[in-house]
């Protein structure tokens, strides 16, 4: 009897050390796609841009606007923005367009595309890149004419994070050269 019981002793304690090891296995996986899922939640919540002001030109001539300006910086906290995989929506209550970035800095652009200049270079500045410590302005045109007390809603809509939305209406009366809008 003391042959078995030692043979099932072994058998049972090599059992236990497989399992050990799967177990261990299964653990350490779980714990690197913990790790992966809560930096993408992390980088989800914390990542978006934040709207310093609106500004508009080209009020005095016909009483509508065409041309946007838009300030804009990181979030406190938040990781930088590929501008490359951020589009920008500006709604209105006749029109609806996307903007995609033109690529580089400022130049000419499309109507269905938006360009940028950095007003200031943080210390990890980046072309094509919103960077902790950068400000940059967002230049677009708009399809069809903005007309005085109308409704307009842009929004800045990065891959990941989350997405700022500026409304505002503009003036009753348009009558200067550059508008404060938000």
């Amino acid at each position: 009897m003391g042959v078995g019981t030692l043979i099932i002793f072994i058998a049972v304690i090599l059992v236990a050390a497989v399992a050990a090891a799967v177990l261990i296995s299964v653990a350490g996986s779980l714990q690197q796609r913990t790790l992966v899922t809560g930096g993408q939640a992390e980088e989800g919540v914390s990542t978006g841009a934040e709207a310093v002001s609106v500004m508009a030109t080209d009020a005095a001539t016909g009483h509508n606007i065409e041309t946007f300006e838009m300030l804009l910086r990181l979030q406190a906290g938040s990781e930088s923005m590929n501008l490359n995989n951020t589009v920008v929506i500006v709604d209105t209550s006749t029109t609806s367009q996307n903007l995609d970035f033109q690529g580089g800095v400022a130049g000419a652009y499309s109507t269905l595309q938006y360009g940028i200049t950095y007003v200031k270079s943080g210390p990890d500045q980046e072309n094509g890149y919103l960077s902790r410590g950068d400000v940059i302005k967002v230049l677009f045109n708009s399809t069809n004419a903005v007309d005085e007390n109308q409704k307009v809603r842009i929004k800045v809509v990065p891959r990941v994070g989350q997405a700022t939305i500026i409304e505002f209406t503009t003036p009753d009366v348009m009558t200067d050269q550059r508008i404060a809008l938000w």
